[in-house]
């Protein structure tokens, strides 16, 4: 009888030693700085994770805003993470490049043939690759099909013509309307980081803003609340908001190419979120396996419904952000990812809004952005 009761309770605790979850074995420490509706992406990347489900890993995800990245890393009280998933010109912090592991040695030249180039550059700093770049994003022509109907706009004077009669969101920003400059040839910066901008193009953007900024319906620099609200036909907007955009209209909403400027193709500029990854991580083939999975076709279809561009070039008929995604891969340009960009920005602001509201001689505008720019790299270079 006492036979009978040890060997039920010797059952009875290998039953529990085979039901029970196993402990996991190293503990990833994950920074990000995604807000709602996209975080729900990361949450459900880590949900499908092999290892985590299986219990052989575990990740400590914290949100950490982006402004307050580069105090986070610096801060010595604070215990820097394993990765940080964030966008690719957080580059520009000092304290990124810091701590971001160049990752040339740890990717096969395959791997890197799985993505696009467009990823990579905007992966590289100074000739390395310092991250995995996993989604691009850029801005993009939502449309209310209950207002507009079945019409499509070709160039920016056909959209013009369409805010007269429907209405057109457009921001007062040069980030937004940069695929124009790029389409006139414009350029930023070269790879060294100084200043490439030049008075034709510029000014010849600068135009074509104009064109487009003046014409009757468009709402210049208005937020998109019309729009949701099924007032206005057009919207210029991030392909990020395609979430919020879709809860509010529906079937309703849709997307469509870019116009040509000039008869040139509009070339979207975009930006990449990418996982960096601590060059004193104890737990970095971890953090390139979690990577690698995030890259995976299984993975990268999520993006889409996010209101993202997957790095692995894939397409989904389907998604309402497949015209931005054939236009990013065949002309999308990098945003670039070094500190002297902060010098162009207010310059290029200020050239737009001496245009639109002063009108501005073009030229004069130009050659004025161009020099305050040059001295804007050189203040920060002299710090």
């Amino acid at each position: 009888m006492r036979f009978v009761r040890l060997l039920s309770l010797f059952l009875l605790l290998c039953a529990a030693l085979i039901s029970a979850p196993s402990r996991a074995q190293a503990t990833l420490v994950l920074w990000h700085t995604w807000q709602p509706p996209q975080a729900a992406l990361l949450e459900a990347w880590l949900a499908d994770y092999p290892p985590i489900r299986e219990g052989g890993l575990a990740v400590s995800v914290q949100y950490v805003p982006l402004a307050q990245l580069s105090a986070q890393l610096d801060d010595p009280t604070v215990r820097p993470p394993d990765m940080i998933l964030s966008t690719s010109d957080a580059l520009a912090q000092s304290a990124v490049r810091r701590f971001a592991a160049a990752l040339d040695r740890n990717l096969a030249p395959e791997f890197r043939q799985t993505l696009t180039l467009l990823a990579w550059q905007l992966a590289q700093y100074d000739g390395q690759i310092r991250a995995l770049p996993l989604l691009l994003e850029s801005h993009t022509l939502y449309v209310n099909r209950a207002l507009v109907g079945d019409v499509s706009v070709a160039s920016i004077r056909e959209l013009a013509a369409q805010a007269a009669q429907h209405g057109l969101i457009l921001p007062r920003d040069f980030y937004p309307t940069a695929g124009m400059f790029f389409a006139l040839n414009g350029a930023l910066l070269d790879e060294g980081g100084n200043s490439a901008l030049s008075v034709n193009p510029l000014g010849n953007y600068l135009i074509a803003l104009r064109v487009l900024a003046t014409s009757e319906g468009v709402l210049l620099g208005a937020p998109e609340d019309r729009f949701r609200a099924g007032e206005i036909g057009y919207l210029l907007a991030g392909s990020w908001r395609l979430p919020v955009l879709r809860a509010a209209l529906g079937e309703k909403l849709d997307a469509i190419a870019l116009p040509s400027v000039e008869g040139r193709a509009w070339q979207p500029v975009a930006r990449a979120w990418q996982l960096y990854i601590g060059i004193g991580s104890p737990l970095r083939q971890q953090s390139l396996d979690l990577g690698r999975y995030l890259l995976s076709e299984e993975a990268q279809r999520r993006a889409f419904d996010y209101g993202f561009i997957p790095a692995l070039p894939i397409t989904d008929a389907e998604s309402l952000l497949a015209p931005l995604a054939s236009a990013i891969y065949s002309a999308g340009v990098p945003l670039p990812n070094r500190p002297e960009m902060a010098a162009l920005w207010l310059p290029l602001r200020e050239a737009i809004n001496a245009v639109l509201d002063e009108n501005a001689d073009l030229l004069t505008a130009a050659s004025r952005a161009i020099s305050r720019a040059n001295e804007g790299i050189a203040a920060l270079r002299a710090q």
